[in-house]
């Protein structure tokens, strides 16, 4: 494969994957009896332990790894990160997913480029362009039609599924925007490791980590195993890898795969029904990712 070919194939499997880390966590909520505040903690304990590890193996990211907490500001931008970005990210959506499910989770969080904008607009003092009112209008009706199935009478998701759902949306662009500088400087696996450790370890102040819920066999190692290691640590590093290959614009317009994954794996493997506004729904809120995507200008050969 090509250089582009291969950036494409790797920013749609970390999409995937990313999908697939809802849907086992979702499994191991509604069959398992685990609950998100202790899913979310262990999870990035572990990840962000294997991440800094793999970026220790690189000469550049050894040097990283250690030099982030030298400057006071990389310092608490990193923590800032860790709790508001990461922490509360991770924490809303798996939340979303367990008053839920992984795909409307998935989908509503699927928003937060929306709210991106809206931010770029104010910070900016500028109006926003006509593809990026359409793509607003698309994610608001698009959530709208998911809520509710087109009648404002009647919420169709679990009211804290809704609740969480749009929050994780609010915290991803937290998560989005927060670590631009000291991702520039340091790179994005030291960043991503420390943020999980840092998250998963200040969680677990509160979920008491030693009190472990739930049923444990051979399937809950597995699909935590799944999550951890395949939704969470290959899946960033792929994606990362397509970022590198073809550039940030287009590899998050392929990883847009998540929550196509995502819905897809629900309904098939956990029998989640979804109709015809929610299929309308999450096409609406997709499209609103691409436009804003392909609207920056950065999608050049």
């Amino acid at each position: 494969m090509n250089k582009r070919t291969k950036g494409i194939a790797f920013a749609v499997l970390g999409g995937v994957l990313w999908g697939l880390s809802g849907v086992c966590a979702q499994y191991l909520f509604q069959y398992k009896g685990l609950n998100a505040p202790w899913l979310v903690g262990i999870r990035l304990v572990c990840a962000g332990i294997m991440i800094l590890a793999l970026s220790y193996t690189k000469r550049e990211g050894r040097d990283a790894v250690i030099n982030i907490w030298k400057e006071k500001r990389d310092a608490l931008e990193l923590i800032l990160f860790s709790v508001f970005g990461m922490g509360a990210c991770q924490f809303t959506y798996y939340s979303a997913v367990e008053t839920s499910n992984a795909g409307t989770a998935t989908v509503l969080s699927y928003t937060a480029p929306a709210l991106i904008m809206i931010w770029v607009s104010l910070k900016l003092r500028r109006l926003p362009t006509v593809a990026e009112i359409f793509a607003l209008i698309l994610a608001v009706g698009g959530v709208f039609l998911l809520a509710t199935h087109g009648d404002l009478n009647n919420l169709a998701i679990a009211e804290m599924g809704l609740v969480w759902g749009l929050i994780s949306s609010v915290t991803l662009a937290a998560y989005s925007l927060i670590p631009v500088r000291v991702m520039h400087k340091f790179g994005t696996l030291p960043v991503l490791g420390w943020g999980m450790l840092i998250s998963g370890v200040s969680l677990n102040f509160f979920t008491r980590p030693w009190d472990v819920p739930g049923i444990w066999d051979g399937k809950t190692f597995l699909f935590l195993a799944i999550a951890i290691v395949l939704g969470t640590v290959m899946s960033f590093s792929l994606y990362l890898e397509g970022v590198r290959l073809i550039g940030a614009a287009k590899a998050s317009l392929f990883a847009t795969s998540e929550p196509l994954m995502a819905t897809i794996s629900v309904a098939v493997f956990l029998n989640v029904s979804f109709i015809l506004p929610d299929l309308i729904g999450l096409i609406m809120i997709i499209c609103a990712t691409v436009i804003l995507t392909v609207f920056k200008g950065n999608l050049e050969d």
